[in-house]
């Protein structure tokens, strides 16, 4: 399993991009628009040992950590967020034109009937990242003891960190609800 993570570049509208292991979104910028290598942990390697493509090549090496082939092409943000799934990516990075980039971790909040809504919350840096990791886990705990109905989670959250920015709720295609 990799660090799942859509990249999203700011041009005529949104172009987005994958990276399975994930990116340093402070690798990119004009020079290396799509990052450096992957950071696989070797694993690429260690697959590439265990098959046996008999004298050829299987696929081509990535070079990039953001693969240049775009998903989709002329996304609006709303649609770049229709295309987040908690189950499948863990980050959201958003690089403007000047290549500033704007990170989101990307969560499950879910509700009682087995549904869920996909929250992007953004922070700074990895150590903020952890933070908000605990942060939701925290709130799980509390969901877990209290269940959903009372706003507890909400409550808790405003006083675990009462300074924490906004959690985005992008609003789903059909109903117009969190996703």
């Amino acid at each position: 399993m990799g660090h799942r993570t859509l990249v999203a570049y700011d041009r005529d509208g949104y172009d987005l991009h994958y990276a399975h292991w994930g990116v340093d979104p402070d690798t990119i910028d004009r020079e290396t628009p799509f990052g450096g290598p992957p950071d696989d942990d070797g694993m690429g390697d260690r697959a590439a040992d265990m098959l046996d493509p008999a004298g050829g090549r299987l696929t081509d090496d990535p070079r990039t950590a953001v693969d240049p082939d775009p998903l989709a092409t002329g996304l609006s943000f709303a649609e770049v967020c229709a295309q987040v799934d908690p189950v499948e990516h863990e980050a959201l990075y958003v690089v403007d034109a000047d290549f500033s980039v704007r990170r989101y971790l990307v969560f499950a909040l879910w509700r009682g009937d087995d549904r869920h809504r996909t929250a992007l919350v953004g922070h700074a840096d990895d150590a903020d990242a952890t933070y908000l990791r605990g942060w939701l886990a925290g709130a799980r705990a509390v969901r877990a003891a209290t269940g959903t109905g009372d706003g507890a989670v909400v409550r808790a959250l405003r006083w675990l960190d009462p300074d924490r920015g906004a959690v985005v709720f992008p609003a789903g295609p059909a109903d117009g609800r969190g996703a």
